[in-house]
């Protein structure tokens, strides 16, 4: 692989003039054109290099290898060769065993490569490279960055601009290049290309920063690069207000609220702490049971053995009766029936036999015991990448197709308040590039994106494992206990949306909506799902599958 080495005190074209040199001016617009690509190749390791397209190298292989390297006749004369490499120089050998140095001209070869690509490509090399650099140098050289542009020069100095640096001032200042370029191609109208846009997402999500996101976004979709980000938006049906509006529902017909709620199916619940508590207790009980009857003769706990046999006979009764009441009942009846001239008369008068299991103490007969235990083992036990993948997929989907500049994989009711609540405060520059999700429209939103792993994993299976559906009720209970923050406005706006039964039917009515996207979207929420399951897949990736790149 081709290295080039630049230094600070290498200018990009600095060559031997056989005639007059240039005019300043013609200079002062070279110079202008390439200070951004020269700022970003000095700064880049050699494999940031791969990102210039592979015609750039090839043109440079050309050129190198070639005794023809005249890239302007008039004012270029070739250095001499040299047979050792310098810190500011790289020595490429011919067959021949000549050699040709690339030092101070190595400048000028890039040049020359980067004039033989389009505009378009020569930008994506530039943001790509831009790109990488942010996602190899970490948070750490992320705040530094940062700090460098606030004006820190040494290293104290440096520390401590990035420790008085908001989250958001740190994420914008972290991407101020790659956002400033982006913003010179829609000026410019260069289309960006796949490959950059997924580098500058996947850039934007290590700042992790919601505003930062927007903005992002944004920018690329009116560069054109992006087109479905919040495309779905206008197929959410809103909650009106009113129980009697009428509104057109996602399977063609129109109803009230209350008609549309009494036909909506309920959101599933479970209560998996109980599940893993008594899963844990019964795995506690059994083993050590078992232990003390395999090896109590060894340890001495001969007197203990008898309790554990009865300790093991009632969990294997228990689970017995409560799994198959129904076939000793009828079994008894059965029997009683054959035998009945054999019973006494004074218990055929009485009519003695087995309860229905409604009337059975602690609902054995009824599965809840063993089911709650099995339920429980299956959370403690099972591991299924596939259904994670799956309530994965869902929520990335939902988040982009709505405009949601939040692309948690496992979205919560934590993340989802502070995302309302901050898009609300617009207290500073940065926080008015994410429209105000404090409103019924907007929380609506965020609540669909909440449910929707809900929503796929209850489409697909009987028990809820990898998504949890207590997630909206804990969001609508924090918007409640938060809104004040922002200001009375914003408390109005949820009381009165939540007031009365309002909760429960803008769950219901939130998970009616997820099933519907999703169910609609079927074959782009399972793409995303293969693509999660590889396990390689970064948000830059899942956005090409989104925009079908």
């Amino acid at each position: 692989m081709c290295s080039f080495f630049l230094c600070d005190h290498c200018c990009w074209y600095r060559y031997r003039y056989r005639v007059s040199p240039p005019s300043a001016a013609s200079l002062r617009r070279v110079d202008s054109n390439w200070r951004r690509i020269g700022a970003a190749m000095r700064s880049l390791s050699t494999s940031v290099l791969v990102s210039v397209p592979a015609a750039a190298f090839l043109t440079i292989i050309r050129i190198g290898t070639s005794h023809a390297f005249h890239p302007s006749e008039r004012y270029v004369q070739h250095q001499p060769a040299r047979s050792v490499r310098s810190a500011n120089s790289a020595v490429y050998s011919e067959p021949s065993g000549s050699s040709i140095s690339v030092g101070s001209a190595g400048a000028s070869l890039l040049n020359d490569a980067f004039a033989n690509l389009s505009q378009g490509d020569q930008y994506d090399a530039v943001l790509t490279g831009l790109c990488a650099k942010i996602l190899d140098g970490g948070p750490k050289a992320a705040g530094a960055a940062a700090a460098a542009d606030t004006g820190g020069e040494d290293g104290a100095e440096t520390s401590s601009a990035a420790a008085n640096l908001s989250p958001t001032e740190r994420a914008f200042a972290t991407l101020s290049d790659p956002l400033s370029l982006l913003q010179e191609m829609n000026g410019r109208r260069v289309k960006a290309g796949p490959r950059s846009l997924s580098s500058l997402i996947d850039a934007t999500v290590t700042t992790e920063s919601a505003s930062a996101m927007a903005t992002v976004l944004s920018l690329a979709k009116t560069n054109g690069g992006i087109r479905n980000y919040g495309s779905l938006q206008s197929f959410v049906t809103q909650i009106p207000t009113n129980p009697s509006a009428r509104v057109m529902c996602p399977d063609g017909v129109t109803r009230t609220r209350d008609e549309r709620l009494s036909v909506l199916q309920d959101v599933p619940s479970d209560d998996r702490g109980t599940e893993v508590a008594s899963a844990l207790a019964t795995m506690a009980a059994v083993g050590l049971c078992v232990f003390i009857r395999v090896a109590g003769g060894l340890l001495g706990l001969e007197e203990l053995q008898g309790p554990a046999d009865l300790v093991l006979g009632t969990a294997l009764t228990v689970g017995v009766v409560d799994n198959f009441y129904d076939a000793i009942k009828g079994g008894t009846s059965l029997l009683a029936a054959t035998q009945r001239d054999k019973i006494p008369d004074a218990i055929k008068d009485a009519n003695v036999g087995l309860p229905d299991k409604e009337d059975v103490p602690l609902g054995l007969g009824q599965g809840k015991i063993t089911g709650t235990v099995v339920r429980g083992l299956t959370r403690l036990l099972s591991v299924d990448t596939e259904r994670e993948c799956q309530c994965e997929a869902a929520a990335l989907f939902v988040s982009y197709a709505l405009g949601l500049p939040c692309f948690a994989f496992r979205p919560n009711a934590l993340e989802g308040a502070v995302l309302v609540l901050e898009s609300a405060r617009q207290d500073d520059s940065y926080s008015k590039n994410v429209d105000s999700l404090l409103s019924d429209a907007g929380i609506l939103k965020v609540l669909i994106w909440i449910m929707a792993p809900v929503a796929m994993e209850a489409s697909r299976h009987a028990q809820l494992i990898a998504s949890d559906p207590r997630e909206g009720a804990g969001l609508l209970k924090r918007l409640r206990e938060r809104a004040g923050s922002v200001g009375t406005e914003a408390e109005d706006v949820v009381e009165n949306l939540l007031a009365g039964d309002g909760a429960d039917a803008l769950l219901r009515w939130a998970y009616a909506e997820a099933d519907a996207l999703l169910r609609d979207n079927r074959n782009m929420v399972e793409e995303l799902t293969e693509r999660l399951a590889g396990g390689a897949a970064t948000v830059g990736d899942c956005t090409a599958v989104l925009e079908d790149w």
